[in-house]
């Protein structure tokens, strides 16, 4: 039986603005963290631990807005840096939010696609929740975008909360985020 004075171990799942791009939180995650604070932790900061993991898609090719005849090992090297600045940089945003609300947290990067890695994720980790957020798309757009939320609901090992964002902050195109 669990330890009822343990923490809630809550995993969030952050990802990168397409709008704002690093190290801007996208709208999803951040509106699912808003959420999450004022909706669960409220003034119980000590009874949460937040997990929070980041996924970085790999490049299809490897390279940005690099030719790739002009690669060499040290591009990747370069590369390969510069995400994990990247990644740490989002990271963050999140943690440094919970140090001032006195919640004790974790923060990792992983590298592959999300979905599966989140679930992966959740199986090793163990959380007490897991939320994501969603953009909300509709099912048109599900059909051509996928959505990581939708499989988190269907395959994590624990119970998940997603968080659709504000519709008054919804981009123009609702796949950007």
């Amino acid at each position: 039986m669990a330890d009822s004075s343990a923490p809630t171990r809550v995993m969030m799942a952050v990802n990168e603005s397409s709008l704002k791009g690093y190290p801007h939180p996208s709208i999803s995650c951040r509106t699912a963290f808003d959420w999450t604070l004022s909706k669960l932790v409220r003034s119980n900061p000590g009874g949460f631990h937040f997990l929070f993991i980041h996924v970085q898609v790999p490049d299809e090719d490897g390279f940005d807005d690099m030719d790739s005849i002009y690669a060499s090992p040290e591009d990747f090297h370069q590369m390969k840096r510069r995400d994990k600045i990247r990644g740490l940089h989002l990271l963050e945003y999140f943690v440094n939010q919970c140090h001032q609300l006195g919640i004790k947290c974790e923060a990792w990067i992983r590298h592959g696609d999300p979905k599966e890695v989140i679930c992966s994720e959740v199986k090793r980790v163990q959380p007490d929740l897991l939320v994501v957020g969603s953009r909300g798309l509709g099912p048109f757009q599900r059909v051509f975008v996928g959505t990581v939320s939708e499989f988190c609901v269907k395959h994590a090992e624990c119970p998940v909360i997603t968080i659709k964002r504000n519709a008054t902050e919804a981009p123009q195109d609702p796949v950007d985020d």
